[in-house]
């Protein structure tokens, strides 16, 4: 099924503050210009420019529970996706990212003796790097950069899920792709969420995996050649390039990494370090592959690369909140059980006692650490400070029996612990972690899955969630161009194009010209 039209959208006090008064605002409509009903002004929305068409692919999922009239069960889902290839050629020529765009890996260093490598943003990881010396030569490296994470849509009731998956691309700096407002993600696709009723609860669980691959497979099918062959894209800077679009990164929580990695829960996505063995360190072999997958046809993709460390769940909830906090809390209560809270700082206390003294210090430590400034916490990395690093999960490990011996934790048998061992390796082949955080991707959730369920009738929402976001593309797109006027007597007459040429330095006119008449 290709497109979507006006359909189920009963909620029409939403879609006239969500859609109408946003245009009387910005002046693209005038204040008199009114419609009858919500649904003669939907249909004036559906004739505006859009982005993207949205497209259905019915997956048909046969059972294993035979019917009360002697057949299969079956069920169907929905997958609801746009082109990849045409998200990421969008993305690449949008002009406002051209000077944020990189095109080439570079090689950073912190030392005058180019002994210090720096990682930071994407092009400066050794992925890059090796993926350039495998194309041919002018090739343009496209690192895409995908995102998924299942989202409760219903509040404190109800089963309703989205599984919404986003993409961006490495040539981006991270400080731009991170910000939402900037528009750097996009969302190319809802996953389908099914309870699989149609088969028996042991079978569930692999054809969920198996359902969940086939449709990553069905919505990156026209990445997988544009990865290999390349494509032609008009880039940021308005030159054209061949293109090779190649998924790098698969930004994800843990449940959802053993789910692209194969293999069970518990089991580390990037090794084959034993169940009992999470709290050891060691070297594992790398993993392999436990059946067909979806990224078996994508070119020059490493699945255990692509996982990237999941520094919101790994170390914030995870290390710090989860284990780290409650350790020192076991420790620290037990020894100052009256330990003092600064509220309104030390600077107004006019006399100290010695009691006053000996609880500033136990908290001094904790104060010059939060005192560190801005630049001094690490966004990028060097080989030092990875050494550092190294040394610093080292040091853990040699001491951690001393957290069992005063009986603060049983044992570190902890998969989030064991993640960390891989963190290093990640951060040379595809740069800096901060800009891999899942922290992000669940902020986009808000705008296009939480909003356009709740501007739905809640039934067959995808549907009119996908038609939602379509409307609001709309918008934006009627709002933009309203913003620009063409001039109709233009300033030069009979222009030529090699005044073209060298006047406005545009040396790529003709071929961009000729692309753009032909497309």
């Amino acid at each position: 099924m290709n497109g979507i039209g006006t359909v189920k959208m009963t909620r029409q006090s939403k879609v006239d503050v969500d859609l109408g008064i946003g245009l009387v605002e910005a002046g693209v409509w005038d204040s008199g210009v009114s419609f009858e009903n919500a649904c003669l002004f939907l249909k004036h929305v559906d004739k505006l420019q859009t982005g993207l068409a949205w497209t259905c692919e019915i997956i048909d999922m046969c059972g294993d529970i035979i019917s009360k009239d002697g057949r299969l069960k079956h069920e169907e889902a929905e997958l609801w996706c746009h082109d990849p290839v045409e998200c990421v050629q969008e993305l690449m020529g949008n002009p406002p990212f051209q000077d944020v765009m990189s095109y080439i890996p570079e090689q950073a260093y912190a030392d005058t003796n180019s002994e210090t490598c720096i990682y930071d943003e994407m092009w400066t990881g050794n992925w890059w790097w090796d993926i350039q010396s495998k194309l041919p030569e002018g090739a343009v490296v496209m690192p895409v950069i995908l995102s998924s994470d299942k989202t409760s849509l219903s509040q404190f009731s109800g089963d309703k899920k989205a599984w919404p998956v986003y993409l961006t691309i490495g040539n981006i700096s991270k400080d731009v792709r991170c910000q939402v407002s900037a528009h750097a993600t996009v969302l190319i696709g809802y996953l389908p969420v099914l309870e699989l009723n149609c088969f028996q609860k042991k079978s569930q669980s692999v054809m969920g995996y198996h359902l969940f691959h086939h449709s990553i497979a069905l919505l990156f099918h026209p990445l997988a050649s544009a990865g290999c062959k390349g494509r032609e894209m008009i880039c940021a800077d308005g030159y054209i390039c061949h293109v090779h679009p190649i998924l790098t990164t698969y930004i994800a929580d843990f449940p959802e990494q053993c789910l692209v990695a194969c293999n069970k829960e518990s089991w580390c996505p990037h090794c084959l370090v034993q169940l009992n063995k999470h709290g050891d360190l060691e070297d594992w072999e790398r993993l392999c592959a436990v059946f067909n997958p979806f990224w078996k046809d994508l070119p020059f993709t490493n699945t255990p690369t692509c996982l990237t460390p999941n520094i919101l769940h790994q170390l914030h909830k995870g290390i710090f909140h989860d284990h780290l906090v409650q350790w020192c809390m076991s420790i620290a209560m037990t020894q100052y059980p009256a330990l003092h809270h600064f509220k309104k700082g030390i600077s107004l206390i006019s006399q100290w006692t010695s009691t006053e003294h000996k609880e500033m210090q136990r908290v001094f430590v904790g104060l010059l650490a939060s005192a560190v400034d801005d630049h001094i916490l690490l966004q990028c990395h060097t080989d030092t400070t990875l050494v550092a690093m190294e040394e610093s999960l080292k040091t853990f490990h040699a001491h951690k029996h001393v957290l069992v011996k005063l009986g603060v934790h049983k044992d570190f048998n902890v998969p989030k612990i064991h993640s960390m061992q891989h963190y290093v390796t990640s951060i040379q082949v595809l740069g800096s972690a901060d800009s891999y955080n899942t922290e992000y991707p669940e902020q986009l959730h808000i705008d296009y899955a939480k909003d356009g369920y709740w501007a739905s009738n809640k039934c067959d929402y995808m549907e009119q969630m996908a038609l939602w976001l379509q409307h609001r593309e709309a918008m934006y797109y009627k709002t933009v161009k309203a913003h620009y006027k063409v001039v109709k007597i233009p300033p030069c007459h009979q222009v030529s194009t090699d005044s073209i040429e060298c006047d406005h330095q545009a040396f790529e006119f003709l071929p961009t010209l000729k692309h753009f008449l032909a497309s």
